[in-house]
């Protein structure tokens, strides 16, 4: 999944606390002008308020500038163009497939991630959040779909018809999530990952190393909000190991698991780290809660952290 590249760019607006307000376009200073920081600079916030009409033009230029980018990208590191367009079959998550369907859930996070990222952007140059919410996830889903195109002319990817379907669940759970605050405030989608530093893969594609899962917040209930149980969570989650690099590995595994844990994010707000807090949504701490998951492959049950967090290794 090599679309988790570009994530740590999306990662920044998390740290900087997502939506980031527009100061008031022109100020002056007893100085004069006030300049524009790098940040400012890099993600070109206007200097003064943009109109409905240029918004939707700095959209369009940023799907465009997408587009070429992915084209130039894939052509130089990812052999686009080299054949004509073909079709895979790459499953979903059986024991013959690639990776156990890892990359399936890598492709839903990824959109879902960038999603955010761009929301985040359309917000800080002045869009209403009601537009941001829908041109994010749009611009996120059109992105990841120009890149699966783009394998459709690569000899070692080709078109599936499973990871575009992956990137729009990963898109439209983005928009339902922000739109409706009760969901927002109950259920996270998250991503778990420890890179592997002894693995020849690289670290953007270590499904060795990642766990995707889903969160449900008791923080988010009203009759859990003012008690010590705002600070747990109910986990599900999926994860494979050995699928990658097999010969590397004795055992594969496809393990879904249940698991209560801590919400790191919860934790964070109460001693005053609000902005840090909001990682945790995206990210899930590792051993931070107690799984109780089943092995597809060994057909058994794993008791918790049983088994190397990598995966039994030769």
């Amino acid at each position: 999944m090599k679309k988790l590249i570009l994530i740590p760019v999306v990662s920044a607006s998390l740290i900087a606390g997502g939506h980031i307000p527009n100061s008031k376009a022109g100020e002056d200073t007893a100085a004069g002008t006030q300049e524009r920081t790098w940040t400012e600079a890099i993600l070109f916030k206007p200097e003064k308020p943009l109109t409905d009409e240029e918004l939707r033009t700095r959209v369009l230029y940023t799907n465009l500038i997408g587009a070429g980018l992915v084209a130039a990208w894939g052509t130089a590191f990812w052999d686009y163009f080299t054949i004509k367009p073909v079709v895979k079959n790459e499953g979903w998550f059986g024991k013959d497939t690639k990776y156990g369907g890892a990359d399936k859930f890598g492709h839903m996070y990824s959109t879902y991630l960038w999603s955010l990222g761009f929301s985040s952007l359309y917000e800080y140059w002045g869009m209403h959040e009601d537009e941001a919410l829908l041109y994010g996830p749009l611009t996120s889903w059109t992105f990841q779909a120009l890149m699966e195109v783009g394998d459709s002319f690569s000899a070692s990817q080709g078109f599936s018809y499973e990871d575009l379907i992956m990137n729009t669940v990963g898109a439209a759970f983005y928009y339902v999530r922000e739109k409706y605050p009760t969901v927002k405030s109950k259920l996270d989608f998250r991503l778990e990952y420890i890179p592997d530093f002894n693995s020849n893969v690289d670290f953007f594609t270590q499904y060795n190393s990642m766990k995707y899962l889903m969160a449900l917040k008791f923080s988010g209930f009203k009759s859990m909000e003012d008690t010590p149980m705002k600070y747990l969570e109910l986990q599900l989650g999926y994860y494979t190991r050995g699928y990658q690099a097999h010969e590397d590995y004795l055992d594969k595994e496809r393990v879904v698991y249940v698991g209560v844990g801590i919400n790191s994010s919860e934790v964070l707000k109460a001693i005053g780290w609000e902005k840090t807090s909001k990682i945790f949504n995206y990210y899930q701490l590792p051993y931070t809660y107690i799984p109780f998951g089943y092995d597809y492959d060994t057909q058994g049950y794993v008791q918790p952290y049983s088994r190397p967090y990598f995966g039994n290794k030769k």
